[in-house]
């Protein structure tokens, strides 16, 4: 049953945050429900728990299931997030909200790699570097693998709280960073930016700055390279400049 009462939950989620139901709509009733998705009421008594546990909706017996305002959303959850990176894609403005999450944590967390980056940390900093350098003409491959580089940044840091939101972003920042890569191959103006010698120069500031214990350059190295992937991505997304 566990597994069933999941599947509707993602399959509401999705309607859901994809606008297929919108914010203010009531759900049809247990029963109903039940009949269209083909299982049992508890089934569906249990997703719809899931659901309002992600203030994604909210039921009572005088106005039934009613579907909440994003504001109202539980956006940390790792499912409503998978959702929003999934189906807000198109729109992008989840994938812009992500990459000023990142401005917000990764320099300071360069930072404090500097400072506190233990020969292992370093080590495996080094590893996920050089699969940078394997990965320089596959862009997909390579969006994973900046993900992996800059995960192996932060977690040197040894601050929990930042290496668990990013965690938590995961699916997200892949996304994002897809997105913003796709792009490279059909803009003329923007062939400089695909993975290249010259864009794994700017890791390799990075990766030396901090291995040298330089804190100051690696959070300024960290702070430019994030405000270049919001540029391609706004880019990528025809939003200009202003982000009109």
């Amino acid at each position: 049953m566990k597994n069933r009462s999941e599947e509707i939950l993602h399959k509401i989620g999705r309607k859901v945050v994809s606008g297929v139901i919108r914010p203010g709509e009531v759900l049809p009733k247990v029963e109903i429900l039940s009949e269209d998705y083909n299982v049992s009421r508890t089934v569906v008594r249990e997703a719809l728990k899931g659901l309002s546990a992600r203030k994604i909706v909210r039921s009572n017996k005088r106005s039934g299931t009613v579907v909440l305002q994003p504001k109202e959303w539980q956006w940390w959850d790792l499912d409503v997030m998978t959702w929003l990176s999934e189906f807000q894609e198109a729109d992008g403005e989840i994938l812009l909200e992500l990459t000023d999450v990142r401005l917000g944590i990764e320099p300071i967390a360069a930072a404090l790699a500097a400072q506190n980056a233990t020969e292992s940390d370093q080590e495996y900093i080094t590893a996920c570097y050089r699969n940078l350098e394997n990965t320089i003409q596959d862009t997909k491959q390579w969006a994973k693998a900046d993900y992996e580089f800059h995960l192996s940044v932060i977690e040197a840091s040894h601050n929990n709280l930042m290496i668990s939101l990013l965690q938590l972003l995961h699916k997200g920042l892949i996304i994002s960073r897809e997105k913003s890569f796709s792009t490279l191959h059909d803009d003329a103006n923007l062939q400089s930016e695909k993975p290249t010698l010259e864009v794994l120069k700017r890791h390799r500031a990075l990766y030396d700055a901090i291995l040298s214990g330089d804190d100051k350059n690696a959070q300024e190295i960290m702070t430019s390279m994030i405000l270049r992937a919001k540029e391609l991505l706004r880019q990528s997304l025809g939003k200009d400049r202003l982000g009109n």
